[in-house]
């Protein structure tokens, strides 16, 4: 499918993001130095495919097993947020339940999506939340320094995306086969995106959930 077998990793920009595995849609590069896999630019969707794909999500805030999904990172967030905080849902779809979910907790949050919320976020924020959104970043550097720019000191960044497992990925995982997925990331990616931007993990769950603090 492709001839190239190394290639620049969007993340860390290193040099060292080697051919890994490909399917029979896709190309997948994984980086020795962070272990983010990535698409090539060659295999993504286009602007227009990936709205129609997000069109098709039928999240409610009356779907028990989404709300418990969300619950994952509302809970632990929760805990750690003083009260009345104010915060922003990056990237969250045609349906912001976890707006809702943290609303009812009494926090103010605002939903920002480029395709169904465009309006530009004003920070700064005390926490931003990013669930099942770090998969789909085309340029993942940038967007991280964006959140960490729209974050007040000491903000929380609450992500959910889930981890990749060698075998699983190489198996007939959903979650490589969405189209619109991008980028796979693994505890360790976290660890360089923590040193990287600075930031501090308070919180990961070693599967899909993590809470982090600008320093």
């Amino acid at each position: 499918m492709t001839q190239d077998k190394i290639s620049r990793c969007p993340l860390c920009h290193g040099k060292g993001a080697a051919f890994f595995f490909e399917d029979a849609a896709r190309s997948y590069f994984r980086c020795r130095e962070c272990l983010l896999i990535h698409v090539p630019e060659a295999f993504w969707p286009t602007r227009a495919a990936e709205r129609a794909r997000y069109d098709q999500h039928r999240n409610s805030p009356n779907d028990p097993g989404y709300v418990r999904f969300l619950d994952q990172l509302a809970e632990p967030l929760a805990g750690l947020l003083p009260e009345k905080s104010r915060g922003l849902d990056y990237g969250c779809g045609p349906a912001p339940v976890l707006c809702e979910r943290l609303r009812a907790r009494g926090h103010e949050v605002h939903p920002y999506d480029p395709f169904y919320f465009s309006d530009p976020p004003e920070g700064p924020f005390g926490f931003i939340t990013s669930t099942e959104t770090f998969e789909h970043f085309r340029n993942p550097r940038g967007e991280i320094e964006k959140l960490r720019a729209l974050l007040s000191p000491g903000g929380l960044l609450g992500v959910m995306t889930t981890f990749w497992e060698e075998a699983l990925f190489k198996g007939d995982w959903h979650y490589r086969r969405d189209p619109t997925h991008l980028c796979f990331y693994r505890r360790e990616s976290f660890d360089f995106i923590a040193a990287e931007w600075g930031f501090r993990i308070l919180f990961c769950d070693d599967s899909r959930t993590l809470i982090l603090q600008k320093e």
